[in-house]
């Protein structure tokens, strides 16, 4: 069975970064899901402050995938 090539840094941290968006989009999700539209606007604000463009970029492309 051939190995599986070891990834560089910047795979590891590109996959990180996402696996954060999936978490962060499912807990907009569930948010929204309990608590209704008000306390998920409030938590995509908290989000948004802490976020880099990037990184909101990945959560939306995450929440899309949730559907």
């Amino acid at each position: 069975m051939p190995s599986r090539p070891i990834p560089t840094p910047e795979e590891l941290s590109a996959a990180a970064d996402r696996q954060r968006a999936g978490i962060d989009a499912l807990t907009l999700q569930t948010t929204h899901s309990l608590h209704g539209p008000g306390p998920t606007a409030q938590h995509a604000q908290e989000l948004t402050a802490t976020r880099t463009p990037e990184e909101l970029q990945l959560i939306r492309d995450a929440a899309a995938r949730l559907g």
